[in-house]
Formats: structure tokens, sequence, C-alpha cells
């Protein structure tokens, strides 16, 4: 099946029969055989094989309560805000931790800490490479602060495993679990929560959380301007990565190269890998996406400066902050190349207003689509 029926299917089922009862199921996890109270198309998403606004747009006539569509924005907002604030990633990218305890940090990654429910997460998240949402809050708040471990980890060791995983959302929503997001309010997980909304699955291995907030230093960060369409001399190649690999309506666009290549960006820079499985499941998607693109090749990071020699300026689909922005910037440093990026006018118009909290972000976005 073609990826994008594949992924709109999904999505339309989700719609037709259970976003009448998302707002009062959505924080339930009942464990992987029962995931039908939330829509699990954020893989989708997070590759843009859904555009955002498109299904937000879909939305308008279904979803009332706007509870779902809420949460499509905070996957816009984290990615406008991460824009509003680049050293944020920075900082993330540059974290180096040397007096963790190693055995812990095994322990943990492993999935051997006797704390039923973490394990079974870490479980799934090697097996199944998603974690309902809310156990994905749970699951960082019990590494922060009953394990006591760095944020950054943890960050990193979902955004190796999940299908989904994203540079904005994850580090982001990393740093509110911890309190750096919203001025010292860290989530702070309790076991009456965990059985309520897991259906008391976890509740023959009782187990002890902490209920002590450790306060996180957080850096200041001052925003920097956001980016703007510009008009450079246009390639004759274009360059588009796995995490945008929405087409629709591009066709003129993707025709006036001579080559259009799409990245794949198995081993990330700064020392970060993904799965195995995460990479097969982005080399798929881009597999699909270069059938469909009659002028399209696929590029592997590590022959990129072979592929890409002589070229003076290169055109590229605007990936946003993350490991693939850092890759194609490294590139052009190195090799003195002009980047002409191309951005999705929703984007710049829309990361205007996600510099302070998802609120305000929101209540912009519904006032300036009211139709």
């Amino acid at each position: 099946m073609n990826i994008f029926k594949e992924a709109n299917y999904l999505l339309d089922n989700f719609i037709i029969n259970h976003l009448g009862s998302y707002h009062q199921q959505r924080n339930y996890d009942y464990g992987v055989e029962n995931r039908t109270n939330v829509s699990q198309i954020s893989k989708y998403t997070s590759h843009r094989i859904l555009y955002e606004y498109d299904i937000i747009e879909k939305l308008k006539k279904f979803d009332k309560k706007k509870k779902y569509t809420d949460e499509i924005l905070w996957r816009s907002y984290w990615k406008g805000y991460l824009e509003n604030y680049k050293s944020i990633w920075v900082e993330y990218i540059n974290f180096k931790e040397s007096s963790c305890n190693s055995n812990l940090i095994s322990s943990a990654v492993n999935g051997k800490t006797g704390l039923d429910c973490f394990d079974t997460w870490i479980e799934e998240l090697r097996e199944n490479n998603y974690l309902h949402n809310h156990s994905r809050m749970w699951f960082a708040s019990i590494w922060i602060f009953t394990l006591g471990l760095p944020w950054q980890l943890g960050a990193r060791l979902f955004l190796k495993h999940l299908f989904d995983g994203d540079a904005a959302s994850n580090t982001l929503s990393w740093r509110w679990v911890a309190g750096m997001h919203t001025n010292k309010k860290p989530y702070l997980a309790s076991i009456e929560n965990i059985n309520k909304y897991t259906v008391n699955r976890f509740r023959k291995n009782p187990i002890s959380l902490s209920n002590k907030i450790n306060i996180i230093k957080n850096n200041q960060h001052h925003s920097n301007k956001l980016p703007i369409q510009r008009n450079f001399p246009n390639s004759n190649i274009l360059l588009m990565f796995d995490n945008d690999m929405n087409i629709m309506n591009r066709s003129k666009l993707f025709n006036s190269y001579s080559k259009v290549y799409i990245l794949s960006n198995g081993i990330i820079n700064n020392g970060f890998e993904l799965s195995e499985k995460v990479h097969q499941f982005k080399l798929d998607i881009i597999k699909n996406i270069n059938n469909l693109i009659p002028n399209s090749e696929i590029l592997k990071s590590n022959y990129m400066a072979s592929s890409l020699r002589g070229y003076r300026c290169i055109d590229v689909i605007y990936p946003g902050v993350g490991h693939n922005l850092d890759l194609i910037n490294n590139h052009a440093n190195q090799n003195k190349i002009i980047i002409n990026y191309i951005y999705r006018e929703e984007d710049l118009k829309y990361w205007n207003y996600a510099s302070s909290g998802f609120y305000k972000f929101k209540t912009s976005f519904y006032r300036h689509n009211k139709k």
C-alpha cells in the first residue's frame, strides 16, 4: 500500500471510530494489545507523511472538543519553540556526563531496575518502538527523579528507539517533565496515577517512587531570529530528509531539479546512533517516497561528501533544528557550500507564536484559523 494511503487510512479509522471518546480515554494506557483509544499516527506525523496542518484542517469537522487537535498542535509548538531557542538543542547535544553510576544506567537501559512498570516500558520501547504518551511522562519522571539520571540520557534513549522520535518534541518534552520548560514545575509520577491509568496492570508488584523534586539547573536561553525564505539562485539539485517526507502538491518543485536526493542519516552525528529497527523504518519510508518521485535518488549520509562534491549551491527542504540540520550545516561549512533552505509557509507563519507557553501558541493559532 502507498504509505500516504496507509497513514491516512489509520487516521480516518481513528476519527470515525474512536475520536468521539478520545477526550475521556486518551490518558489510559491499556497495554500493547489495546491501543484503540489513541490514534498511533505519530510515526507518520514525525516524518510528515501526515502533515500536521492538513490533519488539523481535516479535524475541524469532527473534533468539536479540540482535545485531539491540541495534541497535534503540540508537535507544531515544540518544533516552533526549538526554532526560537536553538541554543537549547546545542546545549543538549553537547551534554557529557562522566559522574553517573554506570551500573545504574545499564540497569535502566536494560530494564533491570526492579521497578515493574519502568522495566516493562523499556521492553515495550525496544520491542515496539512506541510508548503511550502518558507512559512516556511516567517513564521520564521515574528516570529523572527516582533513578536520579540525567534527562539528556533518557532523551537520547527515546530518540534511539522511537519510530516517532523527533528532535523538538523529544528534547522539549523531557525538559518539560524535568521542570525546565515550565519554570520549575516538573511532572512527578505517582503510584496512584500510574495504577489508575494503567487499570492496575502493575499493582501486583508495588513499587516505591521518589516524591522529592530535585531542581535542575536551567541555563537561560535567549530567543534567536527565526529563519526567513531567501531568494538564492536555485541549484539543479534538491536535498530532502526523512523528517519532512510530505510530497503532496510538490511535483512542480521536484520537476524543477535534475536530481532530488533523499538523504538517509542512519548513523547520526555527535556520536548518536539510531537503533537498527528505527533506521530500517526510516529507510523504508525513504524507499517508498523515492518510488514516488521520478527524478529522486537515495543518498546515504556517509556518501554525501563524494556525491555532492563540486556543487557550490544546494537547495534543501528545511529539516528543522536537529541532527539532520546539523549534518547539512556541518557539510556546508566544511565544503564552503551555500545552502538555500526551502521552508513551508505554515511553519514560517506559526513559529512566530511559539516563543513562550503552549496556551499562548494555541490561542494565537485558533485566532488565525477561525474558519
